[in-house]
């Protein structure tokens, strides 16, 4: 779970009562997405999509926005791609643009929709400026990676279902409806990054993320009428309310080089109302200055009736540009240190979305630092395009040169390496070296026998340069073939054991030593790991596939890959079950997440209704009131996936789940929470019994060869005991489930319900208690009752009419042994 600031501290001295069953977690700031708001008035315009759009017609996509529609009309649908493809070939990306979009019945009245990033990232791979936060789909496309994965949405959307919609794409909007496209196209920029974290809250001024001071790339463009930026401590001070007074003074601009150069050298001026509205203020162009059939309007605050703009416009396409969806890259690998005097040379390739201004082109260097001395070398174009050097021959008695790199384009963009120079800048020292290379690699968990080589990729650094990499490695203690690894990029060595892999069995023990040498005379070099100790790792094999399995984990065997998972009997367990570590760990660093795995090395062929069971208990991090699995306030979890090619990809097997889903889970993880870990322990007495359809998601079929793993999903901050797992059985005859009385049915209905429920139970063969509860979602109990002496079956009517809307669970044991707990829904 994310970080919470300490805001309420810093904004309140009154003392904060929290009812025991009640957590206070450390958590991000919840960012308000932009919203559009509707008019009211009839503002007809007609501006079409850009002409490049136009003339393409929209085949040539440099992006891929991929949504997910939540209750759309198929009309609405088709509107909504079309606008999607206009910003698909307005922006460019090599990663996929995952969107959520939601059909809404929820938003006010006058809003039209609403949109936003899913989260931020900072210091990623190329970030342009250091410690600005970007909004997702913008530093997945500088990365080049996908930071967020497959399973989360890069922005979010509402869009609200109540509004008079016109769905055409013909701009033919009429004066008593809203355009759709037009909003989706609004909205869809707000999602790409034209917001961030400004905000005012009890008459003070404020932005912040996971920090107060965090701030966006948008926000580093923020400045007042005189260019003083916002961000800047030295002009506004956070949490001030000199802050807020300039947030509401209806006078800024967003200091954008390329709308500037599109603009006759003038800033967009952005939204600024005397009352800051956290859904409008900063994060629109202002509509006094762009009112509706101006080229700029798309990006005002509210839309009017009849009002069709299909196109960004130039400033807004510029913000965009300089918030990161252009750039420019100083690539270069910095020249190591020398012990002799000899030419120094900077060899830099520059990838710029925008020409190249080859009068910025410079390497400014000082011979102490910055501190009183400064000079510059011009770089020259080399032969191959892209390519620019220059070089330095140190004078006598210099022992460093400290240098940084700039470069510029031509619509005005300056860009430095490092990006925080001359604060920060790189050095050259001259003279002789004892400094030992530093050596990094990851120790693997285990190596599975699969057909491929068994490689091995390690970092090296050394301030001289790197001359040898190599690896010394054993084999169930007997010594093998040294082996060298080759450079391949960014300081990364990699090769291959030599053994051959066909002679490896299930249970070898590799263990390995690192060393590096570097190119100085004296020849310095390091050892990983240090002294005589060595990494080691197992050899894990695919067992042959099986139709069915079964364990009761009472003994220790190699079926399973237990790297992060042991089999053993616990405290306050009975006997042997399947262990995460207790407690699990979770991520220090936002944006971060941990996932601990074992799976099965017996594949499973998949039969026709074929299920599997097990008994656990699940103690981690329960999600917010009503999240479900996917949320983004869906904390930890814990998960069934199954892979069909040998563990390169897994699908879920059934949806993740926590400790919400049993309220003795969730109870007692809340019972006793210290420093954001829960302090409770599992014991035998939590144990429930899960059954799974094997084909619950379709993500497989009969027929189909699978492994099984268990996985528990972490997330920063917050964690707990974790979970066990016994008596798996996967498609062999179960005994009847312990939720469920023997030959009887136990009902609960309505679901939702207004007043009261009814509780349905038949067929006892014996006498026995009944035990009723009803908790709410922070676990409290707000109804209990005990049946004595039941026989032959029960039917009960239980008021809850006292009880405000809501979600809460229902848990109905027999003689103490929990027969049913579900959620309930009250209207």
């Amino acid at each position: 779970m994310k970080k919470l600031l300490l805001f309420i501290l810093i904004f309140s001295a009154i003392p904060i009562v929290v009812n025991a069953q009640e957590r206070v977690y450390k958590r991000g700031v919840k960012i308000s997405h932009p919203v559009c708001y509707a008019s009211g008035k009839v503002e007809k315009a007609r501006i079409p999509p850009p002409k490049d759009f136009l003339l393409k017609s929209g085949e040539n996509a440099t992006s891929n926005i991929d949504v997910t529609y939540i209750g759309f009309t198929e009309e609405a649908k088709k509107a909504f791609a079309y606008a999607v493809s206009i910003w698909e070939g307005l922006i460019e990306s090599d990663m996929p643009i995952r969107m959520k979009a939601v059909w809404s019945s929820s938003l006010d009245r006058n809003v039209l929709g609403s949109c936003g990033p899913e989260t931020y990232y900072t210091d990623f791979k190329d970030i342009p400026v250091e410690g600005r936060y970007y909004p997702v789909a913008i530093a997945e496309k500088i990365a080049k990676q996908e930071l967020n994965g497959e399973s989360r949405y890069d922005m979010v959307a509402n869009f609200n279902k109540n509004i008079e919609w016109y769905f055409g794409i013909d701009m033919e909007c009429p004066d008593d409806k809203y355009d759709f496209v037009s909003v989706v196209l609004h909205e869809i920029t707000h999602g790409l990054g034209f917001t961030g974290f400004f905000d005012v809250d009890d008459n003070l001024g404020y932005y912040g993320f996971y920090e107060y001071g965090d701030a966006t790339s948008f926000d580093e463009l923020v400045h007042d009428s005189v260019s003083r930026q916002l961000v800047n401590t030295s002009f506004y001070d956070n949490l001030s309310t000199g802050l807020k007074t300039v947030l509401e003074s209806s006078n800024l601009v967003a200091k954008s080089p390329v709308a500037s150069k599109r603009n006759n050298g003038n800033y967009p001026s952005l939204y600024a109302p005397g009352s800051f509205d956290s859904g409008s203020s900063v994060y629109h162009l202002n509509d006094a200055t762009y009112p509706f059939g101006n080229d700029n309007s798309l990006m005002t605050h509210a839309v009017g009736k009849a009002e069709a703009i299909h196109d960004p416009g130039p400033l807004s396409l510029g913000i965009m540009d300089d918030i990161g969806w252009r750039n420019i890259f100083i690539r270069f690998e910095p020249p190591k240190d020398i012990e002799e005097i000899k030419p120094i040379s900077f060899d830099i390739f520059l990838e710029s979305d925008y020409e190249i201004d080859s009068r910025t082109l410079k390497v400014i260097y000082s011979t102490d630092g910055f501190t009183s001395h400064t000079d510059t070398l011009l770089l020259g174009a080399a032969e191959t395009g892209g390519y620019y050097n220059a070089f330095i021959i140190p004078e006598s008695g210099i022992d460093s040169i400290s240098y940084y790199i700039q470069a510029g384009d031509v619509m005005g963009r300056l860009k430095t390496a490092p990006t925080s120079a001359p604060k920060k800048f790189y050095s050259v020292n001259i003279g002789p070296d004892n400094e030992k290379p530093v050596i990094s690699h990851t120790l693997p968990a285990y190596f599975l026998l699969r057909g491929l080589p068994m490689s091995i990729t390690v970092q090296a650094n050394d301030n001289f340069g790197i001359d040898t990499v190599y690896v010394e490695y054993s084999i169930n203690g007997v010594e093998q073939l040294p082996f060298g690894l080759s450079k391949d990029a960014n300081n990364y060595y990699s090769g291959v054991f030599t053994a051959d892999i066909a002679t490896l069995s299930d249970g070898d023990k590799v263990e390995y030593v690192i060393f590096a040498q570097d190119s100085s005379a004296a020849q310095n070099s390091s050892r990983l790991p240090l002294a005589e100790e060595r990494f080691n790792f197992t050899i894990q094999e695919i067992f042959d596939p099986v139709s069915s399995y079964s364990n009761d984990y009472n003994q220790v065997n190699s079926d399973f890959v237990l790297s992060d998972f042991s089999v053993y009997t616990a405290t306050d367990f009975a006997n042997g079950a399947l262990h995460s570590a207790h407690p699990y760990t979770s991520p220090e660093d936002d944006n971060k997440e941990f996932n601990f795995t074992t799976f099965l090395k017996y594949p499973i062929i998949l039969k026709e209704e074929g299920t599997m069971s097990f008994d656990e208990v699940v103690l981690v991090e329960p999600g917010e009131a009503f999240s479900k699995y996917g949320d983004d306030d869906f904390w930890d979890y814990v998960i069934v996936e199954g892979s069909k090619d040998h563990g390169e990809t897994w699908k879920e097997i059934t949806d993740g789940y926590d400790s919400g889903a049993e309220t003795l889970w969730k109870v007692s993880y809340n019972a006793d929470i210290v420093d954001q870990v829960s302090q409770t322990a599992g014991t035998s007495e939590m144990f429930f019994n899960r059954e799974i359809d094997l084909f619950e998601k379709d993500n497989f079929a009969v027929g189909d060869t699978v492994l099984i793993r268990f996985r528990i999903y972490s997330d920063p901050y917050a964690s707990g005991w974790g979970w066990a797992i016994d008596n798996l059985i996967i498609q062999q005859p179960t005994a009847t489930s312990n939720k469920t009385l023997a030959g009887g049915k136990v009902k609960v209905y309505p679901n939702p319900f207004n007043n009261s429920i009814m509780i349905d139970m038949d067929t006892f063969d014996k006498t026995t208690d009944i035990q009723i509860e009803v908790y709410d979602m922070f676990g409290r109990e707000v109804h209990s009752q005990l049946q004595k002496d039941v026989f032959g079956g029960l039917k009960e009517s239980i008021d809850l009419a006292h009880l405000n809307k809501g979600m809460f669970l229902i848990k109905i044991s027999e003689n103490g042994k929990t027969l049913l707990s579900k959620k309930l829904v009250k209207n």
